[in-house]
């Protein structure tokens, strides 16, 4: 007679008992799989971003946003267009000059024009996304001069002129800077732009090779292998140690085999582990694309992000996971406070086939010391919106915007020319049924952004 055993109330023999331990043990391991996997992705994507930026930007010369050698700065003569996706919600104030750098082999020397009237900025970001430097106006830069740029640990000599040494936290470093456009006056901003430069601080170091850094090239396409995020993940954080506030985090990673210097080997898994490993990229993904785009607290639609923690997140590894997908380069909110809508003010998804006002009163203009611009975007791939005329932003700094009699402004975003009275403050929208998203961004805000006292007006649905 088989042996019998009792289970909550219910008889049953060892062999169906021990299956069901079995099975119990094994939904644990996956849901432990899950859990950690989740963790790794929350904490890795932005990482594996900047990474696969860097690869595409100077070494996968078949990449459609490959820029050519690192450790030199690349410009762009012209305002950003639909076709530019090196990086999701471009600025169009201003063109971009950009690039790697690597100080691994030594420190570089930045070198930066007299730029009296009008803003701009040099933004320097480690690779876990923390605005970590700046030389501009907000620093007082206005000057010109010489920065030097040096890694970690570095303990050379600081050449002769040199008017700051900013020191990086990571050996990969990725350089951004703007100089706004006057009066739509694009070449001026572009002489100045093409001023911006650097060199090595020692004429002999070797060049950098890109190439020795991990390739973290895309791995979200269709038929891909999830396993590879973990795989590139234990690779990045190879070549760009961790902060040691990531010691918690980075202990919940090692119990699935990712660490610094560690190839991630799958193979040394319980199966249903790994299993849970691939669940965990998935939903991560739908997650990153489907839900997070500008959660957090909105007031008049506007989404607000944390003025404390964004361009130097700390420990706040989830807002840094949202703005990593909406805006990965993202300023420290000193130098540029953005805020974003995909709701109009009755909380509908702000879509082509509807019309929109933005009105801002005499008294609801942001209050900034530099200027303030709306830029329209797909929603939610981040991109500019094709569109007839050409234009993708309005703000402060565009020619001919018509005020009303007591200084208020209305922007018109609609997809269709709204009429020769108002065109001059048309901001085109998507194709009807296609979703947008708007930017309002705010450079050198003052105290009343940054204390939340301040607050744009709604976005306004006028075709009810």
């Amino acid at each position: 007679m088989p042996l019998l055993v009792y289970r909550i109330g219910v008889r049953m023999d060892a062999q169906t008992l021990k299956q069901q331990i079995a099975a119990a043990h094994e939904t644990a391991r996956a849901d432990e799989g899950y859990w950690l996997g989740m963790a790794a992705f929350r904490y890795g994507f932005p990482l594996l971003e900047m990474h696969r930026s860097l690869w595409e930007w100077h070494v996968d010369a078949s990449a459609p946003t490959h820029l050519g050698a690192i450790n030199e700065i690349h410009h762009t003569p012209r305002r950003a267009e639909p076709k530019d996706t090196y990086f999701v919600t471009p600025i169009v104030d201003a063109p971009y000059s950009r690039t790697f750098v690597d100080l691994s082999g030594g420190a570089v020397v930045l070198t930066v024009p007299p730029v009296t009237d009008r803003y701009f900025t040099v933004q320097l970001l480690d690779m876990y996304t923390n605005s970590f430097g700046y030389v501009g106006t907000r620093m007082g830069d206005t000057t010109g001069g010489d920065y030097l740029l040096a890694g970690p640990g570095w303990r050379g000599t600081v050449p002769d002129g040199i008017t700051r040494v900013i020191t990086a936290p990571t050996p990969l470093v990725c350089l951004l800077a703007r100089v706004t456009i006057l009066d739509d006056d694009v070449p001026a901003a572009v002489a100045l732009q093409k001023r911006i430069a650097l060199r090595p601080a020692d004429p002999a170091a070797p060049k950098p090779d890109p190439s020795a850094n991990p390739p973290a090239r895309d791995w979200r396409g269709e038929g891909g292998d999830p396993l590879d995020f973990y795989r590139m993940l234990a690779d990045c954080l190879s070549a760009s140690p961790p902060p040691a506030a990531d010691a918690g985090v980075l202990g919940l990673l090692a119990r699935i085999g990712i660490a610094p210097h560690h190839p991630f080997d799958p193979s040394r898994l319980h199966p249903a582990a790994v299993d849970g490993l691939r669940r965990a990229v998935a939903d991560g993904l739908r997650d990153l694309y489907a839900d997070m785009p500008f959660a957090g607290p909105s007031r008049n639609g506007w989404v607000m992000v944390d003025v404390d923690t964004i361009g130097d997140w700390g420990t706040d590894y989830f807002s840094r996971l949202e703005i990593a997908q909406i805006g990965l380069l993202a300023n420290s909110a000193k130098e540029a406070y953005y805020i974003g809508a995909i709701l109009d003010g009755d909380g509908d998804p702000l879509s082509g086939e509807h019309r929109y006002e933005l009105r801002f009163g005499p008294d609801d203009f942001p209050p900034v010391d530099a200027f303030w611009s709306v830029t329209m975007y797909l929603n939610p791939q981040g991109f500019l919106v094709e569109n007839p005329i050409g234009r993708y932003h309005l703000g402060s700094l565009t020619k001919d915007l018509a005020y009303g009699p007591d200084g208020s402004l209305t922007l018109y975003l609609q997809r269709e020319n709204p009429g020769p009275d108002k065109e001059s403050n048309w901001l085109p929208t998507t194709e009807p049924g296609v979703l947008f998203r708007l930017i309002l961004r705010q450079y050198l805000p003052t105290a009343d952004i940054l204390t939340g006292r301040y607050a744009p007006p709604a976005v306004v649905r006028v075709d009810r």
